[in-house]
C-alpha cells in the first residue's frame, strides 16, 4: 500500500514530521493548547489570539488558515517553499511577541461570528457531560471576548506558543532557510477529562424532531469502527426500515490524551421521536451484548484500509503524527502500520467500545417524547446544603417558600419548586450584566440567576455577591435592553391573596373569631375570662403582623 515511513527532524527545537511528495508545500504548525485548557472567563482567548496572529497574512499566493479545537491550536499555510518559510518566520515572531493594535477589531469580528454560529449538538453533549470546564467549554459562548486584555493574552501566548509546546507537519521536505523563532517553554500536558457527577445513562432536553446519543471510550481504531457501526445501525433502522429519519451522522471528539467522546444523531419525524429513542438505544444494546455482525465489520475495515490509499500519505500522515505527538501518544509512522492496526480489530474490540459508551451514555431528545426507562432524566441541579449563615432576601413578588440567601461560603435560592445551593468554590464564572443582573455558573454547568429586580433590596444582594466572587471569575457583559431585563409585575390582588395565604395573618384572625364565638355562648365567668384574653390576642396579632412585615424587607 504505502510502506514509506514518516521522516522526522528538528528546527529551532521544534519537532518536524514530513513525507516527500509532489505539489505545493503545505505546512501545519501545531500547538498543544485548546479550548479545554481555558477557564470559563477566558474561553475564546485562544481563538482571539489565532485571529490576531493571522490578521492581514492571507493572500492568493499563500492562503492561510487557523483553528482551535478542544486540545490543539493549528496554523495552516500552503504555497511555494520560500513563501511558506517567510510566513512561518513572521508568524512565529508574532506569536513570541504579540501586538494587539487589532484587538478591538478582531474581538468584534469574533462576536459577530459567534452570534451567527449558534449551539451545536456535540457542544451540548460536551456541556452536559463535562460542565463548565475542560471539554464542556465547547458548549458555551466565547465569554472571554468580553474579558480579554493585552496582559492576559500576552501571558497566555507565552505558555501556549512555546517552543516545547509546538510540532510542525510538512507535506514535503523542510525547505532551505526554515526557521521557527519561538520562545523557549515546556509542553502543556493535557489534563484528564472529568465528567460531572450525575447518574448515567441519562437524558437531557435536546433539539425538537431530533435525537443524539453520546458516550466515551478509549481512543482506538476499534472505537472508530464501533462509531461507524452505530451510525449504520441508526441509518438502517430509522431510515431504511422504519422510514422516520433522514440521515444519520456521527462525531469522534478527542477529549484528552486517552479518551474520545463518540456521538451519533439523526433528524426524525416529530411523531416518531419516542420510538426512535427506543430503537436507537436498542442498536447500542445489541452491539454492547453481541457486538457487530462479523461480516459487516470485515467489510467496514476493508473499506477503511482501501480509503488510506485514496489520498497521498504526505498530505495527511504528518499532520496526524503532529497531533498525537503533542498529546504524548504513540505516533503512526506509515500507512502500512495504520492498515495493520485497522486489520487487527475484532468483534470483541468493538463490543468493548460499545460497553464503554453504554456506561456513560447521554441522550438528547425532546422531553415531551418520553424516554427509555433505564435513562435518568437530567434537568434540575443537585440539591445542596442550605448555608448556616448569610443574609436573607425576600422576593418583591409575594410568593410563598421563596427566598435568596447570600452567605459567606455560598448562595442559596429557594422556590416553591425546589432549592439550589452554589458554594463559591464551585463557581466557574459569574456573568455580571451592566444593569445589575448576575448569573453564577457552577463547574457542573448548572446556574443560579440573581436579578436585583426580583428581590427586596436586590442591589445589596448583588453587592454581596460581587465581593464574595474572586475578581478573576467576573465576566462583565454590557447592559441588557430594558425589555430583556426580567421584572415582576405585582398586582394588588396578588399581594392580598399572598398575605391571606400566610399563617401570620389568618392564625391571629382565627383566634379572635373563636374568642368571639365563646363570648356569645359561654357562661358569665367564661365571658369574663375571655374579655381579659382579647387584649392579649390583639397584641399577639399585631406583633406577628409587624414581624412579618419586617421579614419581608
Amino acid at each position: 500500500m504505502g510502506g514509506e515511513k514518516l521522516r522526522t527532524t528538528e528546527v529551532d527545537g521544534v519537532p518536524v514530521y514530513w513525507l516527500p511528495g509532489p505539489g505545493t508545500l503545505r505546512a501545519n504548525l501545531w500547538f498543544r493548547a485548546g479550548m479545554a485548557d481555558e477557564p470559563l472567563p477566558a474561553h475564546g482567548w485562544l481563538h482571539l489570539l489565532e485571529h490576531l496572529a493571522l490578521h492581514g497574512r492571507h493572500s492568493i499566493r499563500t492562503p492561510v488558515n487557523g483553528q482551535v479545537s478542544l486540545l490543539h491550536t493549528a496554523f495552516d499555510v500552503e504555497g511555494e517553499p520560500d513563501a511558506v518559510v517567510a510566513h512561518l518566520r513572521d508568524l512565529c515572531r508574532w506569536l513570541s511577541d504579540p501586538v494587539f493594535s487589532d484587538l478591538d477589531h478582531e474581538r468584534r469580528v469574533l462576536r459577530a461570528e459567534s452570534s451567527r454560529r449558534g449551539s451545536s449538538v456535540v457542544g451540548s453533549h460536551l456541556l452536559w457531560r463535562y460542565g463548565a470546564r475542560g471539554p464542556g467549554l465547547a458548549g458555551y459562548d466565547e465569554l472571554g471576548l468580553y474579558t480579554a486584555e493585552p496582559d492576559g493574552l500576552r501571558e497566555l501566548a507565552a505558555r501556549a506558543y512555546a517552543q516545547g509546546n509546538a510540532v510542525l507537519a510538512l507535506s514535503g521536505p523542510p525547505p532551505a532557510g526554515l526557521e521557527l523563532p519561538l520562545r523557549p517553554g515546556p509542553r502543556m500536558v493535557p489534563a484528564r477529562s472529568v465528567q460531572c457527577d450525575q447518574p448515567l445513562p441519562g437524558g437531557f432536553a435536546g433539539q425538537p424532531a431530533a435525537i443524539a446519543l453520546s458516550g466515551t471510550a478509549v481512543r482506538s481504531t476499534a472505537a472508530g469502527a464501533m462509531l461507524r457501526a452505530f451510525e449504520r445501525g441508526l441509518q438502517g433502522g430509522l431510515r431504511h426500515k422504519s422510514g422516520v429519519g433522514y440521515s444519520a451522522w456521527s462525531s469522534y471528539e478527542v477529549v484528552d490524551a486517552d479518551r474520545a467522546m463518540l456521538t451519533v444523531g439523526m433528524d426524525v419525524l416529530p411523531e416518531a421521536v419516542r420510538s426512535a429513542v427506543s430503537e436507537s438505544i436498542g442498536v447500542l444494546r445489541r452491539m454492547r451484548d453481541h457486538g457487530p455482525d462479523p461480516v459487516e465489520l470485515r467489510d467496514d475495515l476493508d473499506a477503511q484500509i482501501r480509503q488510506f490509499g485514496t489520498q497521498p500519505a504526505h498530505q495527511w500522515l504528518p499532520f496526524l503524527a503532529a497531533r498525537d505527538a503533542l498529546l504524548g501518544t504513540p505516533v503512526t509512522h506509515s500507512v502500512d502500520e495504520l492498515a495493520a492496526e485497522t486489520d487487527a480489530v475484532t468483534v470483541t474490540h468493538v463490543r468493548e467500545a460499545a460497553m464503554s459508551v453504554w456506561r456513560d451514555l447521554l441522550v438528547s431528545v425532546d422531553p415531551r417524547a418520553g424516554g427509555d426507562p433505564q435513562l435518568t432524566w437530567l434537568s434540575d441541579p443537585p440539591a445542596g446544603d442550605k448555608p448556616t449563615d448569610g443574609r436573607r432576601f425576600r422576593p418583591i413578588h409575594p410568593e410563598p417558600k421563596t427566598a435568596l440567601i447570600v452567605g459567606a461560603s455560598g448562595v442559596h435560592r429557594e422556590t416553591a419548586d425546589g432549592r439550589t445551593s452554589t458554594p463559591y468554590d464551585e463557581v466557574a464564572g459569574m456573568i455580571s450584566y451592566g444593569d445589575g443582573g448576575r448569573q453564577l455558573i457552577r463547574h457542573d454547568g448548572y446556574q443560579v440567576q440573581v436579578e436585583p429586580t426580583f428581590w427586596r433590596r436586590g442591589a445589596q444582594a448583588v453587592a454581596l455577591l460581587d465581593s464574595a466572587i474572586p475578581a478573576a471569575l467576573h465576566i462583565r457583559l454590557p447592559e441588557r435592553p430594558k425589555d430583556q431585563i426580567p421584572r415582576f409585575k405585582v398586582r394588588r390582588i396578588d399581594t392580598i391573596r399572598a398575605w391571606l395565604d400566610q399563617p401570620i395573618v389568618w392564625v391571629p384572625f382565627l383566634v379572635l373569631v373563636i374568642i368571639g364565638l365563646v363570648l356569645t355562648v359561654a357562661p358569665d365567668e367564661i365571658a369574663s375570662l375571655a374579655q381579659r384574653a382579647i387584649p392579649i390576642a390583639l397584641a399577639i396579632a399585631v406583633i406577628t403582623f409587624v414581624r412579618g412585615l419586617r421579614s419581608k424587607k
